[in-house]
């Protein structure tokens, strides 16, 4: 009988929302149970518990926050104190990284709950602790808790990645330095160093046991594109020992930049420049120039040559020279090369040279059939392999090289192109392909 009214009164002061102490007079949450293990003393002054007595409490704050031991932190939901225990997470053997423990019986792993922590006890994975990512169990690293150490770092060998930056532009990237003698240690992030704008800091990590490298986080916007040097002291490696700082040089080099696009289909029809026929056409990265191999109404496909043609705007010059090597190769090879070719403006043109001075290509007309490099890209109805390269000659301050690759196949070599041949405007017993990449010096 008392303790149903013992349970009575519990609950009627919980729904009150009143404090309810168990074997405590003060107690520090809505519900607060004091395990009586403890030396029960109080604060004489404010009437609080000590410390001491709290290692037997348990307690719920109004917020929903527990502490065993302890009265829970603001910050936790969960808050145990022990001076001399630990905590047991759920054991289980877990028999691959993405096994479903199957707590809610419906054998779905996307219902599996993220952050979920368990301790493997089985042999198909390592033995420790395990989270699920979402996707797969993840293993907490068992580094050595030993003090990290290394002979030294090599710092005339460090990298930046990316290598380039610019006055003014936000810049994100990565300093490598070497060390070497690494003893397997584990490491937390180091002090800033700031510099021309930039913040570079030591990433946390863990010590390789011998050669490695240190990490740092590099942020800002930079104030120079001059190279810089920085010093590496204790402040921000904090495991470095007495004598082994070292001064290393963070420098700009722009790397050239590299686009690549690629062209596959069949001839279709066209009458661009006056004459109708069947073509496929390839841009450069940067839209300056345009390929394409195009092949005359009632011309055999093996016949097919290859075009160039200067995509300028209204303000741009009515030609542009460029110097140009066309290679094309099948059972046997051969070069021709263009040392300064003059290509008219958004007219499809040619140019078959090997000489070193001026040439101005054949434009595309109603009656004419201008070839980029030798003329049909087929020998003996065999395709050829085309290699193109090709820049600016007198454009000023142009970095841009281009390089292009080309090889046509046909089911039908000796045939015709016709709306018989290329029903609906395409030819489907052809296929054409360009590779086209553009490089930019820094």
């Amino acid at each position: 009988m008392k303790k149903i009214f013992l349970a009575g009164a519990v609950l009627a002061s919980l729904y009150s929302l009143a404090q309810v102490g168990v074997n405590t007079q003060n107690p520090q949450g809505i519900f607060n149970i004091d395990g009586k293990s403890s030396t029960n003393t109080t604060n004489p002054i404010t009437g609080v518990p000590t410390n001491l007595q709290m290692t037997d409490d348990f307690i719920v704050k109004n917020t929903g926050a527990t502490g065993i031991g302890t009265v829970p932190d603001n910050y936790a939901m969960l808050d145990i104190a022990s001076s001399n225990k630990g905590i047991l997470a759920p054991r289980v053997n877990l028999i691959s990284n993405i096994y479903d423990l199957n707590a809610d019986g419906d054998n779905n792993l996307s219902n599996q709950p993220q952050g979920l922590l368990v301790y493997n006890t089985g042999t198909a994975l390592s033995k420790g602790y395990y989270f699920w990512d979402g996707s797969e169990w993840r293993v907490f690293d068992s580094s050595t808790s030993i003090t990290p150490t290394f002979d030294g770092l090599v710092c005339a060998s460090a990298t930046l990645s990316p290598s380039g930056y610019a006055n003014g532009i936000p810049y994100t990237g990565n300093l490598r330095v070497p060390y070497t003698g690494g003893n397997g240690g584990s490491y937390q992030t180091g002090g800033p160093i700031n510099i021309h704008g930039l913040t570079i800091a030591l990433r946390s990590g863990k010590l390789e046991y011998g050669e490695g490298e240190l990490v740092f986080s590099v942020t800002g916007t930079p104030d120079t594109n001059n190279d810089f040097a920085i010093t590496l002291n204790q402040a921000a490696v904090p495991f470095l020992a007495s004598g082994q700082e070292c001064t290393t040089m963070i420098t700009n080099q722009k790397g050239a930049d590299i686009k690549n696009i690629a062209f596959l289909g069949s001839l279709t029809l066209t009458s661009e420049n006056g004459r109708s026929g069947y073509h496929l056409v390839g841009n450069t990265p940067d839209g300056k120039w345009s390929v394409r191999c195009f092949l005359p109404t009632n011309t055999d496909f093996s016949d097919v040559n290859l075009q160039l043609r200067y995509n300028g705007s209204a303000s741009d010059p009515t030609t542009r020279d460029i110097i140009q090597n066309t290679t094309y190769m099948w059972g046997g090879g051969a070069t021709t090369s263009g040392n300064q070719v003059r290509y008219p403006k958004n007219i499809w043109a040619g140019s078959n040279v090997n000489v070193s001075s001026l040439q101005t290509a054949l434009a595309q007309n109603a009656s004419n059939f201008p070839n980029w490099g030798d003329p049909g890209v087929y020998a003996s109805s065999i395709p050829e392999y085309r290699l193109y390269h090709w820049t600016d000659f007198d454009t000023a301050g142009s970095k841009v090289f281009y390089t292009m690759e080309f090889m046509m196949g046909s089911s039908t070599p000796s045939a015709q192109a016709t709306a018989v041949t290329c029903p609906s405007g395409t030819c489907t017993s052809t296929r054409v392909f360009f590779n086209l990449r553009q490089i930019t010096a820094p």
